[in-house]
């Protein structure tokens, strides 16, 4: 049967009955259908609760800068199923994606996949048939039991371990550390994002028999101001120290833990991918990635973000602040019901005059009423003193984002953020 691509994205939506089920029985059962043998490429696995898809990037950009064929899986997608899939800093075609999917559905036989672990096996095939040198595999959800484990990593990172995806994950970040700790490999480096890593994450890779390294205490940051700006920065380790290296994505804050964990993992694979100073930078300086702190527009300051759990909205709050906005913060925000929505959009009061919430299209978004609600309930019970939440409620994200915008002054900032759902229906009107 010949389908066209949206056919077939919606059509490996209904060949498992949830959305989403750990496990890594029936990925694997199609991938060693589909390479007996393994693949010829090497893998860089990359879980954490935040800065994956940015530390993928950062060293998608590094290896191409190094003339190695790269390959990028990250998920989920805000405009088009094509972004999930980069090779060599491209998107991949229509025609590739079709090839791929109609090989391994040949190979699925029976086996109920799900929509993640089907679109895992394309990233498999895809990277397989271009002959990439290497590939970047975000974990989706966890790390233990996520589809992105059946292959055999040559380093795996950890970013950071925090709150998010408890219903899957567990109710603390030991439980939680210790699934996505579960991409680590005897015998292959491990980088940790965080520099106090949970006793699981610890306990998991000794009784592998590795020492990861862990950033402030194998690997640090250094970074140089100029008039309280933000200008380069340092990587230091034990017997190497690289200067004068360009602020990732043009930002000071979160990502520069990102980048260092990046320059840490290029260093930990030179003997089997060896990569020159000068790629490292050229690959800083190249990196690119949407909705992470994306400033699309400065008079006014419109800025997007996917940030939707306590750390990445603390440090979207951050990167508000210091863009030092003289006038004021409108926030279009809708997220999904099962994350810690008060507790996150918290983060966030300091900075924002004006919220604006929309209810999210999709079955597991929040109403705008009980998003609003939640907040209002967290001011309230923390600080009965302080003043009302200015909040308006809309039915869509559209109408959300049309109604702050023509609020917008010259010196305001309007701020998109709460979800990839939030932030990918609101990328057409960005576009106008």
């Amino acid at each position: 049967m010949h389908r066209t691509l949206s056919e077939w994205v919606d059509y490996i939506q209904t060949l498992h009955a949830r959305e989403i089920e750990l496990s890594l029985e029936r990925a694997r059962e199609v991938y060693q259908r589909l390479y007996p043998s393994g693949v010829s490429f090497h893998v860089i696995s990359i879980a954490g609760t935040n800065g994956k898809g940015s530390t993928a990037e950062l060293l998608n950009s590094m290896y191409h800068q190094a003339g190695y064929s790269v390959g990028k899986y990250t998920s989920p997608h805000i405009s088009r199923f094509n972004e999930r899939y980069q090779i060599d800093r491209q998107d991949v075609d229509d025609s590739a994606l079709l090839e791929a999917f109609g090989r391994v559905e040949h190979h699925r036989q029976s086996t109920k996949l799900t929509f993640f672990e089907f679109g895992t096996l394309l990233a498999v095939e895809l990277f397989e048939k271009a002959g990439v040198d290497i590939a970047m595999m975000e974990v989706g959800l966890g790390g233990r039991l996520d589809a992105v484990n059946i292959l055999p990593a040559d380093l795996a990172i950890v970013t950071s371990i925090s709150l998010d995806h408890m219903a899957w994950l567990g109710d603390d970040v030991e439980q939680i550390g210790r699934e996505k700790i579960g991409i680590a490999r005897r015998g292959k480096p491990c980088v940790l994002g965080m520099s106090e890593p949970p006793a699981s994450v610890l306990e998991h890779t000794e009784s592998l028999g590795i020492t990861p390294q862990v950033i402030e205490q194998n690997f640090s940051v250094r970074l140089h101001l100029s008039n309280t700006v933000a200008t380069h920065w340092e990587w230091h380790a034990e017997d190497l120290v690289l200067e004068d290296l360009p602020l990732p994505y043009h930002q000071s804050n979160h990502q520069l833990s990102n980048a260092a964990v990046a320059v840490q993992a290029v260093q930990s694979l030179q003997e089997l991918l060896p990569l020159e100073e000068d790629s490292i930078r050229k690959g800083i300086a190249a990196a690119s990635v949407i909705a992470r702190c994306q400033v699309v527009s400065k008079k006014p300051h419109v800025v997007l973000d996917v940030a939707h759990n306590q750390d990445s909205v603390a440090a979207l709050s951050s990167f508000i602040r210091n863009l030092g906005v003289s006038g004021q913060t409108y926030a279009v925000c809708g997220m999904l019901a099962d994350k810690q929505i008060a507790e996150t959009l918290a983060q966030l009061l300091p900075e924002v005059d004006h919220w604006y919430f929309a209810t999210i299209n999709h079955p597991r978004g929040a109403s705008a009423e009980r998003i609003e609600t939640l907040l209002t309930d967290h001011i309230a019970s923390h600080d009965p003193s302080s003043n009302s939440l200015q909040s308006r409620l809309f039915p869509d994200v559209e109408s959300a984002f049309l109604a702050a915008q023509h609020k917008l002054q010259r010196d305001d900032c309007l701020l998109v953020f709460g979800s990839f759902f939030i932030v990918s229906d609101i990328m057409p009107l960005i576009k106008k």
